[in-house]
């Protein structure tokens, strides 16, 4: 690393950082409508939001591989639009639709991956068999991919990423369409690699995803933040403590009003009481009726529901 280099990468405070980033394809659609964030090296970071609400755009752009309309973007000091030869160095990318080639065993993949980006033959052949030991992954080294477990292939394609040791790995929705112990022996290998001191930029509309990985996250609608900051931070903005979900019947929303804000979401309805005895008086309430309740803390999803299907009712930021 050059002086200059070395200067920059000391230089640079955070991970990542984009602002004012406005994104409008040729048709017309602006996907993202000026976005401004930041992340701190060395943490995990979430970018949540429902399909289409820019999240994969933001992603590529950050990785050079989509250019913004207009706005600036920096990867651990160097722009994004300016100096992408010095950005791609030090990120690895594992795109939401990637999967491993069929025909090669976990080895190969890993190894030739390494070898594709200028490592040497037996520097690779190392750090495959450094990366698969950490990673658990030794006793498939000899398999082909094709005979993997779907929640095996994304760690395939996570470990690849992780062996190259880059600073900022970008995985876009790493855990979609994955059964619960699958999506799990993914969020270990990010854990382990955030742990080693890489930053982790994922996007997800997994809203548990977030609650159980994520250092940060920042929450898009329709091309804008309407949320960020550490998980319990955010979840605090949250003027209440409890939420109930209740049984729906054609009469349930007018008569719950006086127990709190109701939303009803899709088939769900979704109660905040203001205090506790409000729950008192709302269980007491479904119970001589006969309806189905449970109550737990609000979380992440409170966050999302109030923010995007409420349209942020009483702005608590």
């Amino acid at each position: 690393m050059d002086n200059r280099s070395a200067f920059k990468y000391h230089a640079a405070l955070e991970a990542l950082s984009a602002e004012r980033l406005v994104k409008v394809y040729g048709n017309g659609f602006c996907a993202l409508k000026g976005i401004t964030l930041s992340v701190d090296s060395g943490t995990i970071f979430s970018l949540l939001g429902r399909n289409g609400a820019g999240k994969t755009t933001f992603l590529r752009i950050m990785t050079t591989q989509l250019l913004p309309t207009s706005g600036t973007g920096r990867v651990l000091g160097y722009d994004i639009v300016k100096e992408v030869a010095d950005v791609r160095k030090r990120i690895a990318v594992v795109p939401q639709e990637s999967k491993p080639m069929y025909l090669l065993t976990v080895k190969e993949h890993v190894k030739y991956y390494l070898m594709m980006r200028g490592f040497s033959m037996s520097e690779a052949s190392e750090r495959t068999r450094k990366v698969l030991d950490e990673l658990g992954l030794n006793e498939y080294s000899d398999t082909l991919c094709m005979k993997l477990s779907g929640g095996l292939k994304r760690k395939v394609l996570v470990a690849m990423a992780v062996a190259t040791e880059v600073d900022v790995i970008f995985l876009d929705e790493p855990t979609t369409g994955l059964d619960p112990i699958a999506r799990r022996l993914v969020w270990d290998v990010i854990n382990r690699a955030a742990k080693s001191g890489r930053t982790i930029f994922l996007t997800t509309h997994n809203m548990s995803e977030v609650e159980a990985i994520a250092d940060k996250f920042a929450l898009i609608n329709e091309g804008e933040l309407v949320a960020q900051g550490y998980v319990d931070e955010v979840q605090r903005m949250l003027p209440y403590k409890m939420r109930a979900e209740v049984q729906v019947t054609a009469s349930n929303p007018e008569e719950l009003s006086e127990f709190g804000e109701v939303i009803m979401l899709g088939r769900r309805l979704i109660v905040y009481p203001r205090d506790e005895e409000e729950s008192k008086r709302l269980y007491e309430f479904c119970t001589e009726r006969s309806l189905k309740i449970s109550f737990s803390p609000v979380g992440v999803e409170d966050v999302f529901i109030r923010r995007v299907f409420a349209h942020g009712a009483d702005e608590e930021r």
